[in-house]
């Protein structure tokens, strides 16, 4: 069969086939091709106005979408295809005047407002963000016609002017800038990163138990080098106020790992207390007292980290409660079968005298031990070496003198072999990331922003395991015998002492006699 075409329809059909090969090859340019058409706004400043663009190029302008019609101008590119035209926003400045032959406009003058640090100038009005403050490009009521930045007054967390003044001074201590601080308040620093409420007056009355010494006691001393795989690493409460619940239950698992002899190595939920232990004036992100969280364990038990993983310093909310006190057991929230009667607990904490001596011997005899002190705004910027507060100008920590407490873990003590400093090891809460590795070292003997004013430390229990609740009674009884042992040296070390005395007086008393 012959087929025939129609003269009249022969025309449309010709233009149909070059209309469609003509798409065909503008639409031939690769996905990639056109993801990488750049995209800039160019507004006419004195930089570029009256340049010449589209007329230095050879070919001059072209029409349809050609991506490699373009022209360098303010490290992008701008177009001089027929396609630019359809957005009106990556056109080179002189677009319509060389391709679409139209009489250019004379462009407002750009105005120059203000100029940051580097050089960079910004349009009145324009907003930036300083540190922790935003600043706006305002006029300056003292020079009509001019410009300035108009910045808020918060006090930051992180300042240059502290840096530079410890790193520049002789302080035994370096200081630092750190990211994951930069950009926050001081006010908000106090809220997010500490979280330890300071102690009642009746909790400060505490009797403290008088620990007997084990002497001589080393120069130095880390619990980590004595019980190795025992003592748990740095941990990071993010932005979320709740030391209080990271030092108690990271207290707690050292504690269990020494005294079980390596039988028992959980590392404990901080999240539990802060989203469970909410009686008593404890408030999950928002602070939290110690001796209200040993109070919780004792009576509740806490569950491990691996049944109920940390989650509020991304939050900063504690969340609900999702292993609730009256369950027996059930599925942990990171979905394993959790047994309440073999959550981990303790017996009531004990409070160690505030002598450096009895310190370091409740330290070497039993493990680390928990201590809350105030924090002043330059240790956010520790970095290294022996700290101790600068005092450096105004307090301005002082708005908020019942938040301004933070607690960490004391795991040994030392001296620094270039200051000869004695100083406290501490584990903080603020991530690896953090001072030395997350640790710091802070002035010992000194009661250093009072960190040897409030010193805790603990037993731990296991109520639901016979056999691991009988190996930590065994611990203590040996401790306890070791302190009875002590005890009857100093006696017979003391009677000696007087037994010397009274003999040497008596042989005075016969030589002044004769």
């Amino acid at each position: 069969m012959a087929y025939t075409v129609n003269e009249s329809v022969f025309p449309m059909l010709i233009l149909w086939l070059v209309f469609s090969m003509t798409n065909s090859f503008e639409n031939v340019v690769p996905e990639r091709g056109v993801l990488k058409r750049h995209k800039r706004y160019i507004e006419m400043g004195p930089d570029i106005v009256g340049r010449q663009f589209c007329q230095t190029r050879p070919t001059g302008c072209c029409s349809g979408r050609r991506d490699n019609c373009s022209v360098p101008i303010l490290g992008s590119l701008c177009y001089c295809d027929m396609f630019c035209n359809s957005t009106a926003d990556d056109c080179c400045p002189d677009f319509e005047s060389s391709c679409l032959g139209r009489k250019p406009n004379t462009p407002s003058p750009f105005r120059i407002g203000c100029q940051d640090e580097a050089g960079r100038q910004y349009r009145p009005d324009s907003v930036i963000q300083v540190n922790c403050n935003k600043c706006t490009c305002s006029p300056d009521p003292r020079n009509p016609g001019r410009y300035r930045w108009l910045c808020g007054k918060e006090v930051c967390l992180i300042r240059d002017d502290i840096i530079q003044t410890v790193n520049d001074g002789n302080y035994g201590w370096r200081a630092s800038n750190y990211s994951f601080l930069w950009g926050m308040t001081l006010r908000d620093g106090i809220r997010y990163r500490l979280g330890t409420l300071g102690a009642d007056e009746t909790v400060m009355r505490m009797t403290p138990i008088n620990v007997r010494k084990n002497s001589p006691l080393p120069k130095s001393f880390d619990a980590r080098q004595k019980w190795p795989g025992l003592v748990h690493s740095v941990k990071d409460q993010g932005n979320c106020g709740s030391s209080w619940a990271f030092s108690t239950t990271a207290l707690l698992a050292d504690r269990l790992s020494i005294h079980s002899r390596g039988k028992i190595k959980e590392e404990l939920s901080p999240q539990h207390l802060i989203s469970c232990d909410n009686n008593g004036g404890n408030g999950g992100c928002d602070g939290g007292y110690l001796d209200r969280a040993w109070w919780f364990i004792r009576k509740r038990g806490v569950v491990t980290e691996g049944c109920y993983p940390y989650r509020s310093g991304r939050t900063d909310r504690p969340g609900f409660c999702m292993v609730p006190s009256h369950q027996n057991g059930g599925t942990c929230p990171s979905g394993i079968y959790f047994h309440k009667e073999k959550a981990f607990q303790s017996t009531p904490p004990y409070r160690i005298a505030s002598r450096e001596e009895d310190i370091m011997n409740e330290i070497i005899m039993n493990g680390p031990v928990q201590a809350s002190f105030k924090v002043k705004e330059d240790l956010f910027m520790y970095n290294s070496g022996v700290y101790r507060h600068a005092k450096l100008g105004e307090d301005n920590m002082l708005y908020n003198q019942k938040r301004e407490y933070h607690s960490v873990r004391i795991i040994g003590w030392g001296v620094d072999g270039i200051s000869g400093q004695k100083y406290w090891l501490c584990v903080n809460s603020w991530g690896p990331a953090w001072g030395e590795s997350g640790y710091f070292r802070i002035l010992r003997g000194n009661n250093e922003c009072q960190i040897e004013s409030f010193v805790i430390g603990v037993w731990g229990k296991v109520d639901g395991d016979v056999r691991l609740s009988q190996l930590l009674e065994s611990f203590r009884r040996e401790r306890q015998e070791e302190r009875f042992r002590l005890e009857d040296q100093n006696v017979r070390r003391r009677r000696r002492h007087l037994k010397h005395k009274l003999q040497h007086k008596k042989h005075r008393h016969r030589v002044s006699n004769k």
